[in-house]
């Protein structure tokens, strides 16, 4: 464990937060992603809900991590080769919607790890992102701020952040089922 960081246990986020703060086929993604714009986003509503995740992204070998000394602006991150997935306390606020949006966007990069690549086709993911984009037209602003080969796996993981807490899990199942431990 890195200096500055903290373990995410069975305790879940919500003490560390307080102390700094499979595979499947493209047409079963494309009903979940198309409800993205049709109702407002639903959150993980409590830290039991966020621990009980983070728990099963465990269970696929993938180590949790809280850092305190982010750089500003840094919410998380997923480092394939460490297998290690980033939640930046420093940065963000103690609330579970704030943190269960980030939770599932790193998530959606581990998803994209298990299956050894993009979740959905371009079209399916272009499409997302229109539907996206007709209820906010910032949707995929930061987008700029990546390399152009980043931008469909961050797409992809923006459009997973704003799916309700049990269809991303039904995902992340899906996609990392072959790495879930019993």
């Amino acid at each position: 464990m890195r200096p500055g960081s903290s373990e995410i246990n069975e305790t879940g986020v919500r003490g560390l937060v307080l102390q700094t703060v499979g595979r499947s086929a493209w047409w079963v993604m494309a009903p979940l992603l198309m409800s993205v714009s049709c109702a407002p986003p639903l959150w993980a509503s409590s830290w039991d809900q966020i621990g009980s995740y983070l728990r099963l992204i465990q269970q696929t070998g993938v180590e949790a991590l809280v850092a305190n000394d982010c750089p500003e602006g840094l919410l998380g991150a997923f480092h394939e080769g460490r297998q290690a997935l980033l939640m930046c306390g420093n940065n963000l606020p103690d609330d579970p919607a704030s943190i269960w949006v980030v939770l599932a966007h790193e998530s959606a990069h581990v998803m994209q790890f298990c299956k050894g690549g993009p979740l959905m086709p371009a079209a399916v993911l272009g499409a997302g992102m229109d539907q996206a984009r007709r209820t906010d037209s910032q949707a995929f602003r930061e987008l700029k701020l990546y390399n152009s080969s980043q931008h469909h796996v961050e797409a992809e993981a923006r459009l997973v952040q704003a799916l309700p807490p049990d269809q991303v899990r039904h995902l992340f199942e899906k996609h990392c089922a072959e790495r879930l431990k019993p």
